[in-house]
């Protein structure tokens, strides 16, 4: 991936380098918001089957809810988040995002069908389409080349370990609204279990916003304005194209992300007779564990490479992880015990967000500093569109091409796994190539 733009990394004031214990406040707090921000994204995963019957939907009007609903606004607003996060003061932008966010999960508690129910998710994605790309300039910004790729990895556990804690922490207080100690609960005593989830799990949101306000903002890299859309359509094109390369393998491999994570649980609880606290158990621990693994490897990776290698290694670091990914993806259909596919599951996780996140930093060292939120946002904007949009409706949509098969909804999700990583390799396997060849007539 050539010597990389480490030109444009200049020595930034008020690096959290200096001060180790703002820099861990700074990413723990950035880490806990992403985190909520998934568990609001997605704990209408765990309460598919309810929602369907309360609402009388089909499958397939559900993963609408699940995806598109959310990442219509959610791809929209990235890119104007992103071009206001180089502007603006980055940790109120969050904080607003926040407050926008929790209000649409607690509205999905009370839709009474699937317009107003779609509308609050609309809400949802407004919300949170700014976090990614302003936390993301900001930890470039606030900790120096050597650290930085540690800093992005921790805080990208947030997604990972956000999902399935959504899982975890949702189908235990899914079973608590379920027993009839629920029935004291004050306000929304009288509602549906999974209505009552989506009202509390909104309400931490509120909880937040102080502590995202006493970040410090660190100084925008390079200058403070953001340049003009040809320049930075000009920075894009450089290097063969290589950061909407990496965008769009992000982009595709989102599909088999949030199409597996979107009907595991149902597929646990339809076809192998889990509850849905069993199921969230499995799937939630298969999310967070190797999540969290494959945060810390990439940003340990990206850090090794940079002492030792500059930014050559990149592109088979991302290759390596993708493929260990396609190796889950196959399991999965042959999997035949909630253990099994659980632990498969666990395998796409932990390559997918490894790659995923060598990826993320080397986007943002191949553009200048005042270009790095928009860059993040352009990447969320490939994501909602071709992941958190067709995915969870690409596996059911698949099903249905198989009805004679019992296990119709199991294989559809490998078919969408294949589908996500080999055009991903494809797109980064042109610049790795091309890079052997350079770094061989280096040498």
């Amino acid at each position: 991936m050539g010597n990389g733009r480490n030109d444009l990394d200049q020595s930034v004031p008020n690096r959290e380098d200096s001060r180790p214990i703002l820099g861990i406040y700074t990413v723990a707090v950035l880490c806990l918001t992403l985190i909520l921000s998934f568990i609001d994204r997605f704990v209408i995963n765990l309460v598919v089957d309810p929602i369907r019957s309360d609402l009388g939907l089909s499958d397939v009007e559900v993963s609408l809810l699940q995806g598109a609903g959310f990442a219509l606004i959610f791809s929209v607003a990235a890119l104007p988040a992103g071009r206001l996060a180089d502007r603006l003061n980055r940790p109120r932008l969050i904080a607003a995002g926040v407050i926008v966010w929790s209000l649409g999960t607690m509205a999905c508690g009370i839709s009474a069908d699937f317009w107003s129910f779609f509308v609050a998710r609309i809400f949802l994605g407004f919300g949170e389409a700014a976090l990614i790309p302003a936390a993301s300039s900001l930890l470039i910004d606030g900790f120096s080349a050597a650290r930085r790729g540690t800093a992005l990895g921790i805080f990208s556990l947030g997604s990972t370990s956000g999902s399935g804690i959504a899982l975890i922490v949702g189908g235990a207080v899914l079973g608590y609204l379920q027993t009839s100690t629920a029935a004291a609960l004050p306000i929304i005593a009288s509602l549906a279990p999974w209505r009552q989830l989506m009202i509390l799990m909104g309400l931490p949101g509120f909880f937040f916003v102080p502590l995202l306000l006493l970040i410090r903002e660190p100084a925008h890299g390079d200058r403070p304005t953001p340049p003009a859309l040809p320049l930075f359509l000009r920075n894009l094109r450089a290097e063969r194209g290589l950061v909407p390369r990496l965008c769009l393998a992000k982009g595709v491999m989102s599909l088999g992300d949030y199409g597996m994570a979107a009907w595991l649980p149902t597929l646990l609880m339809r076809h192998y007779a889990e509850t849905p606290v069993t199921a969230g158990a499995t799937i939630g621990i298969a999310t967070a564990l190797p999540g969290m693994i494959g945060s810390i490897a990439g940003g340990m990776l990206v850090d090794w490479s940079a002492r030792r290698h500059g930014v050559s290694t990149r592109a088979n670091l991302i290759l390596g992880s993708y493929g260990v990914a396609l190796c889950g993806a196959v399991l999965i259909g042959l999997g035949s015990s909630s253990l099994q596919i659980g632990l498969a599951f666990a395998i796409w996780v932990a390559g997918s967000v490894s790659g995923s996140v060598v990826g993320r930093v080397t986007m943002q060292e191949h553009v200048p500093g005042n270009m790095r939120a928009t860059t993040v946002a352009l990447s969320i904007t490939t994501t909602a569109l071709i992941g958190i949009a067709v995915g969870p409706t690409l596996v059911p949509g698949i099903a249905r091409l198989m009805p004679g098969m019992g296990d119709a909804l199991q294989y559809a999700m490998v078919a969408v796994g294949v589908v996500s990583v080999v055009p991903a390799l494809l797109l980064i396997a042109r610049p790795a190539s091309t890079n052997s060849a350079a770094s061989a007539t280096e040498n």
